[in-house]
């Protein structure tokens, strides 16, 4: 199985890159966020997810462990293949990703070509109850302030999805690390402009 692999950028196609590593070319996948930044004759190192599929094998590189660890779990979700979930995370970010899955907001994913409405809201439904932690730990703290805050503003009678589109940029301007309360204070801010 291979894990990892570092080498020289040999060729970059439209979804992958060819890295040569002692003369042998090595085609892995990459996000068009990763490939945006990559030049020919550049060393290269990824960390890989070697999937078999059928009678085909498919190498999938990542520069971070999380992005890695995010793409096997878009991978379970039925329906969702490679280009899909590469497409996701080359389009979103994954806090971006987090937030959507703490607040079931399927506009989130919605901004990635290919996938629609049913798809998203198929992908929130399957991830809300994994342990999406491994996306990255701002997820925890996020889904229970962010869950927090969303309750806190219902209760004072706004509506569902005026808090939920609220809340996602303003923890978007305010971090991981924001507490419900501030939370609730700026989105009360943003609703009442």
């Amino acid at each position: 199985m291979i894990a990892k692999l570092t080498g020289i950028i040999d060729e970059i196609l439209e979804d992958s890159v060819i890295i040569d590593i002692k003369g042998i070319g090595y085609q892995v996948f990459i996000t068009s966020k990763l490939k945006s930044s990559l030049k020919i004759g550049e060393k290269l190192s990824l960390r890989v997810l070697h999937i078999f599929k059928q009678e085909n094998q498919f190498l999938c590189g990542f520069q971070y462990e999380d992005e890695k660890n995010t793409f096997k779990i878009l991978m379970e979700v039925p329906g969702i293949g490679i280009k899909s979930a590469m497409a996701i995370l080359s389009v979103i970010t994954l806090e971006e990703l987090a937030t959507a899955i703490a607040t079931q907001d399927s506009s989130i994913l919605c901004k990635v070509p290919g996938v629609g409405k049913k798809t998203a809201e198929r992908i929130l439904l399957e991830l809300k109850d994994k342990n999406i932690s491994k996306i990255k730990d701002v997820y925890d703290k996020s889904n229970e302030n962010i869950n927090d805050a969303v309750l806190g503003l219902i209760s004072l009678g706004y509506q569902k999805s005026i808090v939920q589109k609220t809340i996602i940029n303003v923890y978007k301007k305010l971090g991981t690390n924001t507490p419900t309360n501030e939370l609730i204070v700026e989105c009360l801010k943003e609703i009442n402009k």
